[in-house]
């Protein structure tokens, strides 16, 4: 799940992670937890302004769910580093970034998604030979 106020950086990135192989949820800070307690979401990535408003709260939110994800903390303000350790993030990535940036770290923490290609019982997976 992408936590970011900017829609444009939002779907440079959405787009990025996807593109991985990665399923992308993206949510208002006001949004995220809701949509989190509903489950399956792997990793939040928050993206906070100079204030980071809301982020402590939002964090505490996650952490009291039985099966929280893991928080990556992106942001330019001077007090993210201390917020992101306060937080318990397992991550901290400065701003500003590319979305290469954020697409590596997303697979450092879940693991390259790759399209695995399904072979069926009755397709020959390479020429016919005949031993013996």
């Amino acid at each position: 799940m992408l936590v970011e106020p900017d829609h444009e950086t939002c779907d440079r990135w959405q787009t990025g992670i996807g593109a991985e192989g990665h399923a992308v949820l993206s949510a208002a800070m006001h949004d995220a937890l809701p949509l989190i307690r509903e489950g399956g979401i792997d990793l939040v990535v928050i993206d906070c302004s100079a204030q980071c408003k809301g982020v402590i709260e939002l964090a505490r939110g996650i952490q009291s769910l039985p099966d929280a994800p893991p928080l990556v903390l992106v942001s330019d303000s001077p007090a993210a580093p201390e917020i992101s350790v306060r937080i318990g993030a397992v991550s901290f990535l400065a701003k500003p970034c590319e979305p290469s940036e954020i697409v590596g770290l997303v697979n450092r923490l879940l693991g390259a998604l790759r399209p695995v290609r399904m072979i069926d019982d009755d397709e020959p997976t390479g020429p016919n030979r005949t031993f013996g």
